[in-house]
C-alpha cells in the first residue's frame, strides 16, 4: 500500500511539474504584444531570435513570417535524428507548428491539424499569407520513386488550414525529391533538387493558368555555383540560399545572395558577410516580406564560454543554455540586402 501510494504521490508530482510547465510556456507567449513576437528588432549583427522562448532542446530548422509579423510557422525537430519516445511509441522527429498574434497576445505554438504523423517541415508562407509551402514525407513510396516531388501545400480556410496538396508537375516529372519550397508573388516555386550528391542545384517552376510546370534550372551563375534552402523575393528580384564555400568540401555552410541585373539575368552569388555569417553553420533564409529583418539557422554556440578552466557546474550551465544546440533562429536587419543591391 505504501508502494502504491508513493507511486501515486510521484505521477501527482510529476504530472503537476508538467502543468506548471505548460503555463509558464504558455505564459510566455500571451505576455508578447505586437509583430515578431513584440521582440527589440535587431541591428547589423546577427542576434538569437525569442531568446528562451522558441527553443525546444530541439532544433529549429526553418521559421516563417506572414505579411506584417502577425503570424509565424516553425519546424523543429528533435537533436541529432533523435527518436522520442511516449507510450505509444517512437515517432517521427519533425515538428511543423504555427503561432498567431492576437489581441491579448501571442498564442501558444502549436501543431497544425495536418502534422501528425511529424513528417514536415521547411514552412514557408506565400506573400499574401494565404498558402503554406513545405517539405512533406507522409505519401513518400517505398521503394522511392522520382516523380514524388515531397513539397506540398495548405490554404488557408476560415476555421484553419487545408489538409496538404502535393505540387504536380505534370506527367513525365522525374527530377524527385524537391527541398525547401518557395514562392514569389507570381505563384512561381523556387526550390533545390539534388541530381547528384555533388551539390544541390536551384530550380524554378512557373506557375501558370492555376498549374505548375516542369521545373527549370537557374542560371549558369547559381547553377554552377550550387545553392540550397532558397528565398525568392516576392518580386523576384534576388534570391538568397546556404551553400558551402566551392572550393572546400570542409567548410559550414554561409548564406549567399543573388540579384537579378537590368536584363533579368542572375547574377553572381554574394557573400552575406560576417553580420550573417559565422565561423559556425548558417542555412534556410527567410526575408520577411516587410523588407526589415532576415532570418536563418545558425549552429554558432554560446560566445561566452570562458578560456580559463571552469568547474562542472559552469559548463552544465553553459551547455544548457538556450544559445547551444544544434540549430537555433537568429535574425538581422535586412539592411545587409539593401547594401549590397546593384546601383543602376
Amino acid at each position: 500500500m505504501k508502494n502504491h501510494r508513493a507511486h501515486f504521490g510521484i505521477i501527482l508530482m510529476i504530472g503537476f511539474f508538467l502543468f506548471s510547465c505548460r503555463q509558464n510556456t504558455e505564459s510566455k507567449f500571451h505576455q508578447f504584444k505586437g509583430p515578431y513576437l513584440g521582440q527589440k528588432p535587431p541591428g547589423e549583427n546577427a542576434e538569437l531570435f525569442a531568446p528562451g522562448i522558441l527553443t525546444a532542446g530541439g532544433v529549429e530548422t526553418k521559421i516563417s513570417f506572414t505579411p506584417g509579423g502577425e503570424e509565424f510557422s516553425i519546424s523543429i525537430s528533435t537533436k541529432g535524428w533523435q527518436f522520442l519516445a511516449d507510450p505509444r511509441g517512437a515517432f517521427r522527429r519533425g515538428y511543423l507548428m504555427h503561432s498567431r498574434m492576437g489581441k491579448e497576445g501571442w498564442t501558444e505554438p502549436e501543431e497544425f491539424p495536418f502534422a501528425p504523423p511529424r513528417m514536415e517541415g521547411y514552412p514557408s508562407y506565400s506573400p499574401d499569407g494565404k498558402k503554406l509551402f513545405f517539405n512533406s514525407s507522409r505519401n513518400r513510396p517505398d521503394p522511392p520513386d522520382k516523380s514524388f516531388t515531397a513539397m506540398a501545400y495548405a490554404e488557408r480556410e476560415d476555421d484553419g488550414w487545408s489538409n496538404p496538396k502535393f505540387i504536380d508537375f505534370g506527367e513525365g516529372y522525374q527530377g524527385g525529391g524537391g527541398v525547401s519550397p518557395t514562392v514569389a508573388a507570381s505563384g512561381n516555386l523556387y526550390f533545390t533538387l539534388w541530381p547528384t550528391r555533388e551539390k544541390g542545384i536551384i530550380h524554378m517552376s512557373r506557375y501558370e493558368d492555376g498549374k505548375y510546370l516542369p521545373p527549370e534550372r537557374l542560371s549558369d551563375a547559381i547553377t554552377d555555383f550550387g545553392g540550397n534552402h532558397p528565398h525568392i523575393a516576392p518580386d523576384e528580384s534576388y534570391i538568397v540560399f546556404d551553400w558551402e564555400y566551392p572550393s572546400s568540401n570542409d567548410t559550414p555552410n554561409d548564406i549567399f545572395i543573388s540579384f537579378r541585373n537590368t536584363n533579368g539575368e542572375w547574377m553572381e552569388p554574394q557573400n552575406l558577410g560576417e553580420g550573417v555569417n559565422s565561423y559556425y553553420d548558417e542555412r534556410r533564409p527567410f526575408v520577411s516580406f516587410d523588407g526589415k529583418y532576415l532570418f536563418f539557422a545558425s549552429t554558432r554556440i554560446n560566445p561566452e564560454i570562458p578560456d580559463r578552466p571552469i568547474t562542472l557546474p559552469e559548463l552544465q550551465r553553459l551547455t544548457n543554455v538556450h544559445k547551444n544546440g544544434y540549430q537555433h533562429i537568429y535574425w538581422v536587419d535586412a539592411k545587409v540586402i539593401e547594401d549590397l543591391r546593384p546601383k543602376y
